[in-house]
């Protein structure tokens, strides 16, 4: 029961640790993972970012590339990214 028990908490302890390392390699140098586009680059510009004091959330948001019209928003959060209309925005 006792050699259950350590093989049990072994285990634990394994996961523990090779978990967070495991979900480190999917990054790359800049940490941001991004998955490549059909090789394409993307928009590089900067979004425009609005900070917020702590315990709130940055907002970060521009012009969807190729989508005329629509507008962006990302959060510092976990929360998915929203698009709206945006007349402002010309492609």
């Amino acid at each position: 029961m006792k050699r259950r028990v350590t093989r049990y908490l072994a285990a634990a302890l394994l996961a523990l640790i090779a978990l967070p390392a495991l979900a480190g390699c999917s990054s790359d140098k800049r940490g941001t993972g991004d998955s490549p586009v059909a090789n394409h680059r993307g928009d590089d510009t900067p979004a425009n970012v609005t900070n917020f004091p702590d315990q709130f959330a940055n907002i970060a948001t521009k012009c969807v590339a190729g989508a005329p019209g629509f507008r962006a928003f990302v959060t510092t959060r976990d929360a998915a990214p929203v698009v709206l209309a945006d007349p402002t925005c010309k492609g």
